[in-house]
């Protein structure tokens, strides 16, 4: 019987690894739409604390219930939307600068040049923004367990 409980348990960790990833994507690629369609908020960097904040809430009361595994959960998923966004925003960079199309510019310059050219866009003071965010995001995950147990 505790093998079943220790195989519900991994497939649990597993399934809730899943949705991190893919929430992590949307929230990424619709970071990248805030960022692509209102340029007045020039918030491109600061967008990752609230985002941080959405995926520790998410990450603590949809996903998993355990709040370490939550917490793991939200700092990984917040720095993959974090990337996601950069990799995507790489890509509309190129299609802006050489006059193609989005897609185009996916496919042409494929996924090793877009991850390059996002790395060499990031300032320390983004990857600090980006670190806040995932340790919001982590804090924020962790604590929800913890309201319901002192309350």
């Amino acid at each position: 019987m505790p093998e079943n409980t220790h195989s519900t348990s991994l497939l649990t960790l597993l399934f809730s690894t899943f949705s991190a990833a893919m929430i992590a994507l949307a929230a990424g690629a619709l970071w990248l739409l805030l960022d692509l369609f209102a340029p007045q908020l020039q918030a491109t960097v600061w967008l990752a604390l609230p985002l941080g904040l959405l995926l520790g809430h998410v990450m603590r009361h949809w996903v998993i219930d355990a709040s370490w595994p939550a917490a793991v959960l939200a700092v990984l998923a917040t720095l993959v939307a974090c990337g996601y966004m950069r990799f995507l925003l790489a890509a509309a960079d190129l299609a802006g600068t050489f006059g193609m199309t989005y897609m185009q510019s996916l496919h042409r310059a494929g996924s090793g040049m877009l991850a390059h050219l996002a790395w060499i866009s990031l300032s320390p003071g983004a990857i600090a923004v980006y670190l806040v965010a995932a340790a919001l995001a982590g804090f924020l995950a962790w604590r929800g367990s913890l309201r319901g147990k002192t309350a």
